[in-house]
């Protein structure tokens, strides 16, 4: 019977060394792919060393506008036989992203859904932050203007102090400082923050402290892939 495979990819630019034997061996034996970008799917594929050329696999991207708009393809693909990859931009699919749109609709069909192993941002963070990994909460992208965003923080901080429960979230790396100053200012000096940058990059960059700690640094983070989590 097909499969639909929730295929991770490297956070590292087409580095295919993050994933197991098993996933690449996967990859190469699927032809249909349904992805997030196109383009950084190709990439990473090539990069896998492929037995088959990129132009011989039929890959459709996701609208970002709609990313459930091969829900149907993808049924009829996995109806005609073929295995179907899900593929993300950036780690693991059906993990902040719209991956999970399709494994949904794959159960609701009773098409048998297989995740395989690889790198995950969020997970990564938290595993390298020492904060609770027994109970944690990803809360994505918070809200961008000051008021809102103020507001959030503050029950997100309610959260952690009622629960232990660790709040993981990102942000579009051109407002990270932004954001990094606004928690500075807004929350309890004894709270715990990690900041986790270029995850398996070169750069990468993995430091909790609470926040009276960090105010006593001149913090920049400029425009580097972070995960912030609280605790």
């Amino acid at each position: 019977m097909s499969k639909l495979y929730m295929i991770p990819i490297s956070i590292v630019e087409n580095d295919p060394s993050a994933l197991g034997g098993s996933t690449i061996d996967i990859i190469h034996h699927t032809t249909h792919f349904i992805v997030e970008r196109a383009r950084t799917a190709r990439r990473f594929i090539k990069s896998t060393a492929p037995p088959y050329t990129i132009d011989s696999l039929k890959i459709y991207e996701m609208d970002k506008n709609n990313p459930g708009v091969h829900l149907s393809l993808m049924r009829q693909l996995l109806q005609d036989g073929h295995d179907v990859g899900i593929m993300s931009e950036s780690g693991s699919p059906g993990i902040a992203d719209p991956g999970a749109l399709y494994t949904a609709e794959a159960h609701k069909h009773g098409y048998t859904v297989s995740p395989l192993s690889g790198p995950s941002s969020i997970l990564l963070a938290l595993m390298g932050s020492g904060l609770n990994g027994q109970n944690f909460a990803f809360n994505g992208y918070l809200p961008i203007k000051d008021k809102p965003l103020i507001d959030e923080l503050k029950k997100v901080e309610k959260k952690i102090h009622r629960s232990g429960q660790t709040q993981i979230f990102i942000e579009t790396p051109y407002r990270n400082d932004r954001l990094v100053q606004i928690m500075m200012k807004h929350l309890s000096p004894q709270l715990k923050l990690c900041i986790a940058s270029e995850i398996n990059a070169a750069q990468e960059c993995i430091k909790t402290k609470t926040i009276s700690e960090w105010k006593k640094e001149n913090l920049k983070i400029g425009k580097l892939n972070t995960v912030f989590l609280l605790g």
